[in-house]
């Protein structure tokens, strides 16, 4: 257990509280001794108890109080429940006429705490009457719990004496660490059509790009290679041309998920819709015996193709820490990841809840240039407008599969998507 550092505050400092605790003794004194009488010197007796005791609270060493903090697990779901228990233990039965103490937990668990029925206490926070207890014990529960990685520092403990001149704080740092995996569903079957683009043809475990085998040409676009270029069918059409070679494709697959906080706005439910439809993909596709990988927008979140239930679970790990909180729109990090070569040659499965004319020629710019895209639209709404069901049809013609996951059941929305392959 590391203490970091106590403070006294309140109304008063120490000294000046001090002092006026000792002032208001000498003048009952005084009065005493000039009025006489047995009124007079009662007062002054009744009085000078509450003068030793503040005097003895300046000086009683609150940071040698001992606290634990035990949680019921550290390793947990979205929404399942997380018990927290406080034990406080002194060494000396000291009379303490309140103290409050309060577990500094993050505002997300914080929201959803609940207390568990001792008086006096509001979340994670509780006031004892301890007098002369040496023992305290308090339990609150957080659920459902939201997902995301949690650290538990600090405990805070305040008490003071009766008057309230003088009022003691400490911080304690207990370090404890709560990881909160994305829920995932389960996912009967995951269905898109055979090719994801013409010529691609089913090829084992291993995807790749035949780029000596040259099926046709297209239009220059943009970020293509100089040895793409055809130059004898450039020379003829007078105008740049590009190769399109032999793409084959299979069970193996990155995960893009779109972390811009432009894509999601104020909508936080959609992105964590977002994350736990990421999670159920991945179950069903580990389940299935594929390999499969995560492109994030941090490079240390970036998980390589592998396949396994150890695999499965490194992929929750990073996706119980992301955020909707960065700053680039997503398409615009997207033509950049691919311009530099990061996800050239692969099958992505690109999950975001844009859907307009922007994203829409950024995927079909994605596609056009050797890539196997699968695209889900992470719908707001339980049925499309007829723009995003235009974007939609435009996406399938471009041979790019496009879903919209309606709904809270992910395997409905995939049953019925407008591409089907099984993977």
């Amino acid at each position: 257990m590391k203490r970091l550092k106590w403070k006294l505050n309140g109304k008063y400092k120490t000294p000046l509280g001090l002092a006026g605790i000792i002032i208001l003794l000498g003048l009952t004194f005084s009065y005493a001794m000039f009025q006489g009488g047995f009124v007079s010197w009662f007062l002054f007796y009744s009085v000078f108890p509450f003068t030793i005791y503040t005097a003895a609270m300046v000086f009683y060493p609150l940071h040698h109080i001992r606290l634990t903090r035990e949680l019921s697990k550290d390793l947990l779901m979205a929404g399942e429940e997380l018990t927290v228990t406080i034990r406080l233990k002194r060494k000396t039965p000291f009379p303490l006429f309140y103290l409050v103490i309060h577990d500094e937990i993050p505002a997300p668990l914080y929201k959803e705490t609940v207390h568990g029925g001792e008086e006096g206490q509001i979340h994670s926070r509780v006031l004892f009457f301890p007098l002369f207890k040496k023992n305290l014990v308090y339990t609150y529960r957080i659920k459902p719990v939201p997902r995301g990685v949690y650290e538990l520092n600090s405990i805070a403990l305040k008490t003071g004496d009766v008057f309230g001149f003088v009022q003691k704080e400490i911080k304690v740092n207990l370090s404890d660490k709560v990881f909160i995996y994305p829920r995932y569903q389960e996912i009967e079957r995951w269905e898109m059509d055979k090719h994801l683009q013409s010529g691609i043809q089913r090829a084992g475990r291993k995807s790749l790009t035949d780029y000596t085998s040259t099926v046709s040409v297209r239009d220059y676009a943009p970020g293509d290679r100089l040895s793409w270029l055809h130059w004898k069918a450039s020379a003829r059409s007078n105008k740049l041309l590009t190769k399109v070679f032999e793409h084959q494709r299979n069970d193996d697959y990155i995960i893009v998920l779109d972390q811009s906080e432009q894509s999601y706005g104020n909508q936080n439910w959609l992105f964590e819709k977002a994350v736990s439809f990421a999670a159920s993909i991945t179950h069903y596709s580990v389940q299935k015996g594929a390999s499969l990988g995560l492109h994030s927008y941090r490079k240390k979140g970036q998980l390589a193709m592998n396949s396994g239930t150890d695999h499965e679970w490194r992929i929750f790990h990073e996706l119980a820490g992301v955020q909707p909180d960065v700053k680039q729109p997503f398409y615009e990090w997207l033509k950049k990841e691919f311009a530099d070569g990061r996800l050239e040659g692969r099958t992505m499965v690109i999950i975001s809840p844009l859907l307009d004319d922007v994203m829409t020629k950024t995927l079909e710019m994605i596609s056009a240039r050797q890539a196997n895209v699968v695209y889900f639209y992470m719908s707001s709404n339980e049925r499309l407008h007829p723009q995003e069901l235009t974007y939609i049809h435009r996406l399938n013609n471009s041979l790019i599969p496009a879903v919209s996951i309606n709904g809270p059941r992910f395997s409905d929305a995939i049953k019925a998507g407008a591409s089907r392959a099984t993977i």
